[in-house]
């Protein structure tokens, strides 16, 4: 019986040797890797979006802390006051103070989500180009699969072509203009 087993599996082994070495041989597989957030963020482009982006909150927030300042004063000559009010011009004084706080402090986020759209349209546009060059470079590099960085656990650093597209993107697009732009709420 073992000698039947022995024969078979011989033959079996000699057929699936046969079988794979008669398959034309599979193409090579040219697998590439992308980061596309350090990409964004080491570009020309990438890096006139950020400071535009933080010069234009550090504006609004400035302005934030400056009504804040102010809120602040308003609030304490009211207290020096409050003995010299009647009650109902003291409540209706609060209660506009309160009105106009709320006021500001809704345009004030509202300007900051208009830069933050501006921002993310900014960012779409050195995507585009970034998925242009990666797409020329895997074409060139006759990739077969193109992977996210944050993807892959371990790769090789041949793999990795966002230094490459970071470079094709530079000499398409240096900068970007951010506007921002007023979101529908």
């Amino acid at each position: 019986m073992t000698s039947i087993n022995t024969k078979l599996s011989f033959v079996l082994a000699t057929f699936l040797a046969f079988a794979v070495t008669s398959l034309p041989a599979a193409a090579e597989q040219v697998v590439v890797v992308f980061d596309v957030n350090a990409a964004l963020a080491s570009s020309k482009a990438g890096k006139s979006m950020a400071s535009q982006l933080e010069n234009q909150m550090k504006v609004v927030t400035e302005e934030a802390q400056k009504f804040d300042a102010r809120m602040a004063g308003e609030v304490e000559k009211l207290k020096e006051q409050r003995s010299l009010m009647a009650a109902d011009a003291l409540q209706g004084k609060v209660e506009e103070l309160r009105l106009e706080e709320l006021k500001k402090k809704q345009e004030f986020g509202k300007r900051q989500r208009a830069i933050q759209a501006g921002g993310q349209k900014a960012g779409q546009e050195i995507l585009k180009v970034a998925l242009e060059e990666l797409a020329t470079i895997a074409k060139e590099r006759n990739a077969t699969l193109v992977v996210r960085r944050d993807a892959v656990f371990i790769s090789s650093p041949g793999l990795d072509v966002t230094k490459d597209v970071v470079s094709a993107i530079d000499k398409k697009l240096s900068s970007v203009k951010v506007k921002p732009i007023e979101v529908k709420e």
